[in-house]
């Protein structure tokens, strides 16, 4: 028997529903819920809204080290909680458990003694299940990842191989659009978040619909692989998750072929660039059709650039003790259109403190910043300078 036809069986011999949870009380398995508030408690349950096995309960009741099925009571009005870890060839896998709520308790043939050793005998073959589907679930994320790795990499052939293998072990939607969503960790934070928001957006997106994606981790890059354009605001729901906040992300536009996917993954990467060098203006995440000019700046070498490679007023001005202050006023004139009202409501400050700042940028880069041409250098150079990590520091 399965994981589910034998959860079924033990919980129609109990006469309440079992959940089935992983070692981060994820759901594995579950039986059939009844009633409707035992339907709603498992809505709330996938949809991780409500949860009646806590890390605080697994710590205090030591569950972990249990060895036989333990009844808790969470408070006076909860219903009684039965939990018994599952284990396969001594190495903890989860829990399987079961909300007491049956209001037939007087006249039941079996007592409470006896529902626990019926749980318990199913212990050893339940555990055996669940090792079963783990082994499956990492067999099958190990090969997304290694077609992934190949649909995205530099061989056109090895490209068009995976694409075919991916829809035809149906992997993946054969549809009219696919697109990349990146997600990277920058240093001293740990790379495994990376791996957390992959796996944050495949636990979404198989919770919240029937939609078939691909994700892993290729080298220190999370990508998955969307048979659709990203969802901004579901992409924003998986970033606010606690514990992902150092991670940003970025996003290729659609593609109309699944080999094509490639040129996404590129666009990513580059959106991605955006957000790690100006997070003040692009936030977090970043979609490839925001970027604007940006696309062809973010091509340079900027690992070789250095600062004498700028226009000649620009280094001036970065140089200057107050940087900082007349670049980010130069940078905001210039992208107001050198309109003076809207520059100080931009920089939050008076107009007479902007023009005070204006003619100290003209005496300090010797620049009439009047002149189109003029304009245009030094904002090309402010904007490289900004993005090559060349903009002075505090």
């Amino acid at each position: 028997m399965s994981l589910d036809d034998t959860v079924q069986d033990v919980a129609d011999r109990l006469g309440v529903p079992l959940v089935v949870l992983d070692l981060d009380l994820k759901v594995a398995a579950y039986s059939i819920h009844d009633t409707g508030p035992r339907r709603a408690r498992l809505a709330g349950l996938l949809a991780e809204s409500a949860t009646p096995l806590t890390e605080s309960l697994v710590k205090e009741h030591r569950l972990r080290t249990a060895a036989h099925p333990v009844r808790i009571l969470p408070d006076a009005e909860s219903a009684p909680l039965v939990v018994l870890p599952l284990r396969h060839e001594n190495r903890l896998l989860g829990y399987i458990y079961y909300l007491d709520d049956r209001d037939d308790r007087a006249d039941r043939e079996t007592s409470d003694a006896d529902d626990m050793r019926l749980l318990e005998s199913a212990g050893p073959e339940l555990g055996m299940l669940l090792a079963l589907r783990l082994s499956d679930l990492r067999r099958g994320a190990g090969r997304s990842t290694e077609l992934l790795s190949a649909l995205l990499g530099d061989s056109a052939t090895a490209r068009g191989e995976s694409a075919q293998a991916l829809l035809r072990e149906g992997l993946i939607e054969d549809v009219e659009h696919y697109s990349v969503l990146l997600y990277r960790t920058p240093d001293p934070h740990p790379r495994s978040l990376t791996r957390l928001a992959v796996e944050a957006t495949l636990e979404f997106t198989t919770r919240s619909t029937t939609v078939k994606i691909v994700g892993g981790v290729l080298g220190g890059d999370g990508v998955v692989l969307f048979p659709r354009p990203v969802n901004r605001a579901r992409l924003d729901r998986v970033l606010a998750r606690p514990g992902l906040e150092p991670v940003s992300a970025g996003v290729g536009s659609a593609k109309s072929a699944l080999p094509d996917a490639v040129d996404s993954y590129r666009e990513a990467q580059i959106a991605y660039r955006a957000s790690a060098a100006d997070p003040r203006r692009y936030g977090r995440r970043v979609f490839w059709e925001d970027l604007g000019l940006d696309r062809l700046l973010l091509e340079l070498p900027f690992d070789r650039l250095t600062p004498d490679q700028l226009p000649v007023g620009v280094q001036r001005l970065l140089a200057s003790p107050q940087g900082v202050e007349l670049a980010d006023t130069l940078e905001g004139y210039l992208d107001s259109g050198g309109e003076i009202q809207r520059t100080a409501r931009r920089l939050n400050i008076h107009r007479s403190t902007l023009y005070h700042r204006l003619d100290r940028i003209r005496e300090i880069t010797g620049c009439d910043i009047a002149d189109g041409s003029t304009r245009l250098d030094l904002h090309a150079g402010l904007r490289i300078a900004r993005l090559a990590g060349l903009w002075p520091r505090e």
